[in-house]
């Protein structure tokens, strides 16, 4: 089983959590989330091989340097096919609510939900998380090491559900589902700081 460190940087005017998930022991690593300060995530990258750039949603703040570590590195994007259509669009991507501009013309792979990545000799399993996001998805780590939640579940609560695409009622069953997979596992948000998956925060 391959150990894996979580390096938390947190970037941009929203301190967006962009993460490095690294392979210990082969000092491979994906970068998810990559907000802003490309620069920044580059730099702290090159430490390690970078495999891939995996998104937990598309909206503007998480994904402001995806073109420039993509490129920098040569590595591949994956999103959810849901959130994919908010890559190219500020509108969608709620970035021009803002105040900001901000697309990506990285071509993504699409993910679905259900399907297990094997990345930088780690398996990451994917689920799909809707509610803050249509294409929000959750990466749960090997062997119970954590799970990336981005926007869907913070330590102290979970994400907001009033942009276009949001549903509460989808939220509420996508946290129930992240709950029974992942109990008592550090959860790394997209926000705030990293926290153990306890107590549903929906159903109090």
């Amino acid at each position: 089983m391959p150990k894996i460190d979580v390096i938390c940087l947190p970037v941009g005017d929203f301190q967006e959590n962009c993460y490095l998930v690294v392979n210990t022991g082969t000092r491979e690593c994906l970068i998810v989330d990559p907000g802003a300060e490309g620069e920044r995530i580059i730099q702290a990258a090159q430490a390690y091989q970078p495999a891939a750039v995996l998104l937990t949603h598309a909206h503007w703040d998480h994904i402001g340097a995806v073109d420039a570590v993509c490129a920098h590195f040569g590595i591949p994007l994956y999103v959810h096919e849901a959130d994919a259509p908010k890559l190219t669009d500020s509108a969608k991507n709620v970035a021009r609510q803002f105040g900001y501009d901000v697309t990506v013309s990285t071509r993504p792979l699409m993910l679905r939900g259900g399907e297990t990545l094997s990345l930088a000799g780690m398996d990451i399993r994917v689920l799909h998380t809707p509610g803050h996001s249509a294409g929000s998805v959750c990466y749960l780590l090997p062997q119970g090491q954590g799970v990336l939640t981005g926007d869907t579940l913070f330590a102290h609560g979970y994400g907001r559900t009033d942009f276009a695409d949001g549903s509460f009622h989808e939220l509420k069953e996508s946290l129930r589902a992240l709950f029974h997979l992942t109990p008592r596992q550090i959860a790394y948000p997209g926000h705030e700081e990293a926290g153990a998956v306890g107590r549903d925060p929906v159903e109090g």
